[in-house]
C-alpha cells in the first residue's frame, strides 16, 4: 500500500524555502502568504493530565472524520478551479526554540484507500513530534500554493484551512454541513 512519497529534489527544496520564508519565518506558524485562514477545529488539552486522558475524556471531539476533511478540500478545489494536487509537510519546533522542517512529500486528495486518508499527517503528529515539549505542525500545501491545511499540536490541537476567503469559507461549510444533518 503506497501511503505517501517523500520528495528529495528541486520541488522539495522550493517548498522548504517557501515554508521558511512565508509560513514559518520565525520558527512558529505565522501565515504571511495567504489572504485568510479559518479554524476548522480546535481543542485545548491543557486541562487534561495526560494525552491518554485528553483522548478518552475530551469534551469537544471533532465533528468530522479524516474522510470528511479530505473530501471538503477536494470539493473546494473543484468548486474554485484550483489544482487538486498537493504536498504534505511536517515541521517541529524542538524545545520551542529550534524549527526543523522534517519532511515534505506528495499527497493525493483523490485517494481510493480510505484507511490511508490523511495518514501521513496524523502519523507524523504522533510518531514524529517535537522534542522536549515543543510544537509540531503538519499539513497539506496545494501544488500552486493557492491553499493550505495546517494542523498544530502541542497543548492544543488546531486545524486551519488557508487560502482566499471564499475557498476557506466553502471548505468549512462543506465540512460542517455534513455533520449537522
Amino acid at each position: 500500500m503506497r501511503l505517501a512519497t517523500a520528495l528529495d529534489n528541486e520541488e522539495s527544496k522550493e517548498i522548504r524555502k517557501w515554508l521558511e520564508q512565508y509560513i514559518f519565518p520565525n520558527d512558529f506558524l505565522e501565515d504571511n502568504f495567504f489572504n485568510t485562514s479559518t479554524v476548522l477545529y480546535s481543542v485545548d488539552l491543557n486541562n487534561h493530565l495526560t494525552l491518554f486522558h485528553s483522548v478518552v475524556h475530551n469534551l469537544k471531539p471533532a465533528k468530522f472524520s479524516p474522510e470528511d476533511l479530505n473530501e471538503s478540500l477536494l470539493e473546494g478545489c473543484r468548486m474554485f478551479g484550483i489544482n487538486e494536487g498537493c504536498n504534505y509537510f511536517n515541521v517541529n519546533v524542538h524545545d520551542n526554540i529550534s524549527r526543523v522542517i522534517e519532511s515534505i512529500g506528495t499527497y493525493s486528495l483523490k485517494r481510493q484507500d480510505k484507511t490511508s486518508i490523511l495518514f501521513p499527517l496524523y502519523y507524523l503528529l504522533t510518531e514524529n513530534t517535537a522534542g522536549e515539549g515543543g510544537t509540531s505542525y503538519t499539513g497539506l500545501i496545494g501544488k500552486d500554493k493557492e491553499w493550505m491545511l495546517s494542523i498544530e499540536f502541542e497543548n492544543e490541537i488546531i486545524f486551519k484551512v488557508h487560502g482566499h476567503e471564499e475557498f476557506c469559507n466553502f471548505v468549512k461549510k462543506i465540512l460542517l454541513q455534513n455533520k449537522e444533518t
